[in-house]
């Protein structure tokens, strides 16, 4: 899967009226911008008591012309597992407007696994993302997208499942630089039944020179502990990222941006600890595990991506 960071974006509205007005009273209050400055989108849906959700829910962006947009802000009700938002417009199928169960989407679709473009991503109730001046993401016209919402509803009641994205937009006159990004995934975990500070790493490499922007990380709740490290192609380097909190991992920003040369890269390491008495494999839902970072940069080139070139278990996805 990949990070797209051609925007870094958008989530599409469900089943609420987008014009629906909202008061500051309101927990899912976020004022929309002006039309002429950028817009908003988001996702409704509802988790039942005790239950686990993962939907999905298929639009078109509502921008005419190509979008700009330089800064983001985001809002959801705490407690989302994750929620991201993939370009299907970039792939070659072909799913119905409205809500979806996403592992059904998934389990047919195999494009959306092996080559699904994501154009934003988030796991925290407040998110707020600005880029350089003069550097933006660029959006095509009524991109087609998907947003998936993850949540576990650990509650005696259900609960209101929602997310609101505002996209802020500069003219095009005044973008000189685009960003893109990807997310690098270590798919072949094993966490054996009573493991405690069990180490799942993976090295890799950018095949292009980057400037980074973002940096961030993605685990499910056996890791206790995740480690970003500077690889210089030979050896490990500086630690740069460290996150003890699995349900809402800090997003690091760069300023100014840090450059990483190709044949360079990072080396990630996820930390586990596993209490129960069966062995914990990766896959999407709250009981499997994950370990992948995400980064975006300048220049925005469609082909730069860090290539792992090695893991501690020697399996390469």
């Amino acid at each position: 899967m990949r990070l797209l960071a051609l925007s870094l974006l958008f989530a599409c509205r469900g089943d609420v009226d987008i014009d629906e007005p909202k008061t500051n009273d309101d927990p899912i209050y976020l004022e929309a911008p002006d039309p002429s400055d950028g817009f908003q989108m988001g996702i409704d849906t509802v988790a039942p008591a005790y239950g686990e959700i993962w939907k999905c829910f298929v639009a078109d962006l509502p921008n005419a012309d190509l979008a700009a947009v330089n800064r983001v802000v985001s809002k959801q009700v705490p407690g989302v597992h994750h929620m991201d938002v993939m370009a299907l417009g970039l792939l070659p199928i072909e799913i119905e407007d409205g809500m979806h169960d996403c592992e059904e989407l998934y389990r047919d679709n195999a494009e959306m696994m092996e080559d699904g473009i994501f154009i934003y991503a988030s796991q925290v109730p407040d998110e707020e993302l600005q880029l350089p001046e003069g550097v933006a993401a660029t959006i095509p016209p009524n991109l087609r997208v998907m947003v998936e919402i993850h949540y576990v509803n650990s509650f005696d009641r259900d609960v209101d499942v929602w997310s609101r994205i505002n996209a802020y937009t500069i003219p095009a006159s005044q973008m000189e630089e685009t960003i893109w990004g990807s997310a690098v995934r270590d798919d072949q975990i094993n966490v054996p039944a009573g493991a405690v500070g069990h180490d799942e790493w993976t090295r890799c490499e950018m095949n292009k020179d980057v400037d980074l922007l973002f940096l961030s990380s993605h685990t499910h709740e056996l890791a206790s502990h995740f480690e970003i490290y500077l690889w210089d192609g030979e050896q490990r380097g500086d630690l740069i990222y460290s996150n003890d909190d699995w349900h809402a991992p800090q997003l690091d920003k760069y300023t100014p941006q840090l450059h990483v040369p190709a044949g360079t890269g990072f080396e990630f390491h996820c930390i586990y600890d596993n209490p129960g008495e069966a062995l914990v494999n990766w896959g999407f839902s709250a009981a499997d595990e994950m370990c992948q970072i995400g980064i975006v940069h300048t220049p925005g080139s469609l082909t730069a991506a860090c290539e792992i070139i090695e893991s501690s278990d020697g399996l390469m996805p």
